[in-house]
């Protein structure tokens, strides 16, 4: 038995079946049925108050009457009365119960209430709870079936899955390739055990090569992904997300949650804890298969992350050639519908040598293309073994780091000559061992693989993975390339528990007035942290502005007011104005015009006044820098192109927080580079480059405002104005969890302090 809490659960001597029933519609007797044809060798204890066997398992009238706690219990019953069953499997010491029952949290604040039952008797007890709103547990390797469907064979890829008929699906179409399945586990709602600790256990399961995942949500999101870059160092982790949309409820309250939603945000964790992302369900398998056995790729992620479409192709920041991938075909079509995908991901094609491709044209002779793509052009028609000799020439090639095969292999003896076949099989022999013999990841396309002919087969038995479609087949290529090699000893990367606050600031935070902040209180809270603000004074009302003096240069007025998160928009924003006297008049005709927007629109915030400051050259970028944050993941970053169009724009990037606050420059290096529109950052077209090292202290500085502050859920400065040298921001904005009372911040204000 596994040394792990789970182990208990997942691999249990006992299991008792609450609900057993001799009717075969019901869950009770399928699942007895279930551990019967899989091979369960524990032993099955039936309880159900008549005290009838169930397909020859002796049974019981109550819990309480067991000969000995079961390891693990099977509840079939309905959900009102699951608290008081799984209570008493605890009391009577049982490890763990699995509950299929629906009807709780899922079902409203009645279910929700049931629910917290639940989770109160398995911690009252120590019992571990699966689900409610389980499909069930697997464990082929302990023979443990509590989900039905078919006999499963002992395999390598653990699966979680929040959809039983996803589930479903990954297992029975695992089980017919290469890979297998090792442990299922449907985490249901999660009231007691949570995704985290069942990707743990799979993490340490040793049997799992690969772990696929779908996911829908998750109630501790950054406990998962601690725990996922923990185990994604030891073996890969292939996640499928579920509720991608982009929610709007942040976009009407900053435009940071218009850029980075929910989405985004999983995005950055995910990549952050080293998991493979794919976006559809036919990726999910074969991506896993592909890097369950893939041998450490010399691709991007190994050579240190640098990014496959930054300078040369194939080159890493150092200017060292690390190869690329080979596409071979025997069809020009599908080799270059591969290349331009993998171009499209950003994976370089290998140079090929002029070695290389003389030897290819001997052996091929000249109607083929011994570039990259290479086509066979029909050479291996004949003769299998053609094919097999051109993927062991183009392995040996050094700009080589992985090889995909495209078209045809598998099916030649079902297209041309049955008399083929042998020499397929041969083919296929050499293809694998060359492959192996070079720890060189390979990626087989077939037309044939719907038909699984003897030649394809083995290839899956050899290690190699075989896929039907050439969209997926480039996918797992591209999650081969980019995945480092696994790699023990404890992580190096920056996620943290959700609940971790560090930092400090220099100053008190200013008031609260309201769960929104005004810019003002805004600017207060950020300033204390020594971000870098243009020299804007608060006017409380017109009389205010009529004594500012040194106003004859251009200055910005905008009005402050808690109920305009996009000023512009509304006429509450006047550029270039001059001298006392038309600042007061743009004052007027500012506040008039945001009146008029709130009363159309139904907003009742007040206006408190107006932000006065000298208008600013031009910069070369007006930047979007924001932190949140995010429910169940913890404190976020986003960093991009900003000012009024920022939504349009939609060009940022997310990143979890660091746990101090603190934005590294190559941190925002990263992260800006890898923009759309990076180029008119770093100097391109004509443009000066930005002074990231500027950036990354306005960053921090809000990064550390919100660190250090729990009661505030956001910050947002847009735009902070990046120059060549230097950078300031000339708007701020947030929003708090909880009231605060605090001192005023550092701000030069001219009449009454709107923070009331």
């Amino acid at each position: 038995m596994s040394a792990h809490p789970l182990s208990r659960v997942f691999e249990p001597r006992s299991v008792a079946i609450v609900g057993a029933s001799a009717d075969p519609h019901k869950r009770g007797h399928q699942v007895i049925a279930a551990l019967q044809r899989a091979g369960y060798a524990g032993r099955i204890l039936a309880v159900n108050p008549r005290g009838e066997s169930v397909l020859g398992v002796e049974a019981f009238r109550d819990i309480r009457a067991l000969p000995a706690p079961p390891d693990l219990a099977y509840v079939a019953r309905p959900a009102p009365a699951v608290p008081d069953i799984v209570r008493a499997l605890g009391e009577l010491g049982a490890a763990g119960a699995v509950v299929p029952a629906v009807g709780f949290r899922e079902a409203g604040p009645e279910g929700a209430a049931l629910e917290a039952e639940l989770t109160r008797a398995a911690l009252d007890t120590a019992i571990r709870v699966i689900g409610p709103n389980t499909s069930g547990i697997v464990n082929t390797h302990h023979r443990l079936q509590l989900v039905g469907g078919p006999v499963l064979s002992p395999g390598a890829l653990g699966i979680l899955s929040q959809s039983g008929n996803v589930a479903l699906d990954l297992m029975t179409t695992a089980d017919a390739g290469p890979l297998g399945v090792s442990v299922y586990a449907g985490p249901g709602n999660e009231a007691d055990v949570r995704f985290d600790e069942l990707l743990e256990f799979l993490g340490g399961h040793r049997p799992t090569r690969a772990i696929a995942v779908y996911a829908e949500g998750f109630v501790n999101a950054a406990e998962f992904f601690r725990v996922a870059e923990t185990v994604a160092r030891r073996k890969p982790v292939v996640v499928l997300k579920g509720g991608r949309s982009r929610g709007g409820g942040l976009a009407a309250l900053s435009h940071t949650g218009a850029v980075a939603g929910p989405y985004e945000v999983f995005l950055a964790f995910a990549h952050e804890a080293g998991l493979t992302v794919v976006e559809r369900s036919d990726e999910l398998l074969a991506v896993a298969t592909a890097l369950a056995f893939a041998p450490p790729s010399r691709g991007a992620a190994a050579a240190g992350g640098a990014r496959a479409d930054e300078g040369t192709p194939g080159a890493d920041a150092g200017g060292v050639d690390r190869g690329g991938v080979v596409v071979l075909s025997d069809g020009g079509g599908h080799g270059t519908l591969a290349a331009d995908a993998l171009g499209a991901a950003g994976v370089p094609l290998a140079r090929l040598s002029a070695d290389t491709r003389s030897a290819l044209r001997d052996m091929l002779g000249p109607a083929a293309a011994t570039g990259n793509p290479i086509d066979v052009a029909g050479a291996a028609d004949r003769d299998p073994g053609l094919l097999a000799a051109a993927i062991e020439r183009a392995l040996e090639d050094p700009g080589c780091s992985t090889l995909i095969v495209a078209g045809l292999p598998g099916g030649y003896a079902l297209r041309f000559s049955s008399d083929l076949l042998d020499a397929e099989l041969r083919a296929v022999e050499r293809i694998a061992r060359a492959a192996e013999a070079r720890s060189i990841p390979l990626v087989m396309h077939s037309l044939y693989a719907q038909h699984a002919p003897a030649p394809l087969r083995r290839l899956g038995e050899l290690g190699v993975p075989v896929v039907g479609s050439l969209d997926v087949a480039v996918r797992a290529v591209e999650a081969v390339w980019n995945r480092p090699p696994a790699r023990g000893g404890p992580s190096a990367g920056g996620i943290r528990r959700p609940d971790a606050h560090a930092g400090s600031g220099t100053a008190e935070a200013p008031e609260m007035a309201g769960a929104i902040l005004s810019e003002v209180e805004a600017r207060a809270f950020l300033a204390a942290f020594d971000m870098p603000f243009d020299a804007a004074i608060f006017c409380a009302d017109e009389a205010a502005i009529r004594s500012l003096d040194g106003v004859d240069a251009p200055h910005v007025l905008k009005i402050v007011s808690t109920g305009l998160p996009h000023r512009t928009a509304a006429g509450a924003v006047r550029l270039g104005v001059r001298g006392a006297e038309d600042l007061a008049r743009a004052f007027r005709e500012c506040r008039a015009a945001a009146e008029r927007y709130m009363a159309e629109r139904g907003l009742t915030a007040g206006i408190d006044g107006a932000l006065v400051a000298p208008q600013l050259p031009a910069p070369s970028a007006q930047l979007l820098v924001g932190a949140r944050r995010e429910p169940g993941y913890g404190p976020v970053l986003t960093l991009g192109f900003g000012g009024t169009e920022v939504e349009l724009l939609d060009d940022a990037a997310t990143h979890p927080l660091p746990a101090d606050g603190v934005v590294t420059e190559a941190l925002v290096r990263r992260l800006l580079g890898g923009l759309r529109l990076a180029p008119l950052l770093f100097g391109g077209h004509g443009s000066a480059a930005v002074d990231l090292g500027a950036v990354a202290a306005a960053a921090s500085a809000l990064g550390r405002c919100l660190t250090a502050h729990p009661e505030l859920a956001s910050l947002e400065v847009n735009p902070l104005f990046a120059y060549h040298d230097g950078a300031l921001a000339v708007d701020a904005s947030g929003s708090r969890a909880e009231h605060g009372t605090h001192t005023v911040g550092p701000l030069r204000v001219v009449g009454p302090h709107p923070a009331r």
